[in-house]
């Protein structure tokens, strides 16, 4: 019966929009599950923040051992100065401008390490903060994969269900207006079948003619929309 037909192909259009829909949810938990740009961008600001602490870390060694040493060659010059060992003039006043020398080198050493344990502490300080980042971005994105897993496996529930009733409607329905309605389903995004709301088409708003109502009404035809060429059903 045409009258059963309209209303097979119209529950055949509610279950494939539900299907659509369905499918393209499925679609987009598949996506935000496989994007790890946050990640990406997280772990590369850490890895950047620990080579640089590394860095710093190098640079601040090499200036403390190199004041060390020159602190020792300093002592040891005094020491030379002081022993009352060496008598010549000539040598004493060299000794005593090496060592004069090396307090200023010292000293000179002694601003650069100072302003490299500042740059240390920076370097250790964002290097914390990347740590915390990265932490704070697997935490979430457990936390926000599980919800998605979640709703992914009551979707595909979802789904095959769905696909389950569409089997069982597609049973009634001929093959001639199975290839009409997908035919439309394909020309007019997807939505091949439409309700009458008030008189007039529900996804165009065109008015129905009172034949087309009559003809709706009476099953003996399938009856189209003039104006968007869809299906017509009246619940």
């Amino acid at each position: 019966m045409l009258m059963s037909e309209s209303l097979t192909l119209f529950r055949l259009q509610k279950l494939d929009t539900e299907i659509d829909q369905s499918r393209s949810r499925l679609e987009e938990i598949e996506r935000l599950l496989s994007d790890d740009r946050r990640l990406m961008i997280a772990t590369k600001n850490h890895e950047k923040a620990q080579q640089n602490l590394k860095d710093a870390r190098i640079k601040l060694k090499l200036i403390e051992d190199k004041v060390e040493a020159l602190r020792i060659k300093r002592k040891n010059s005094q020491n030379a100065l002081f022993s009352g060992n060496i008598k010549n003039p000539k040598e004493l006043q060299d000794l005593q401008m090496e060592t004069e020398a090396l307090q200023r080198y010292i000293a000179q050493l002694e601003d650069e390490q100072l302003e490299t344990m500042i740059n240390h502490e920076t370097a250790e300080e964002e290097y914390q903060l990347a740590e915390n980042e990265l932490k704070q971005v697997k935490a979430l994105l457990i936390q926000e994969n599980a919800v998605l897993v979640g709703e992914q496996s009551k979707l595909n529930d979802t789904l095959s269900r769905l696909l389950r009733e569409k089997e069982a409607v597609l049973q009634a329905t001929s093959q001639k207006n199975q290839s009409l309605y997908n035919q439309l389903r394909e020309r007019k995004r997807g939505v091949a079948v439409v309700s009458i709301v008030d008189g007039s088409c529900g996804i165009c708003g065109q008015a129905i003619t009172p034949a087309d109502l009559q003809a709706v009404r009476s099953s003996s035809v399938l009856v189209f929309c003039s104006s968007c060429g869809r299906i017509l059903y009246e619940g």
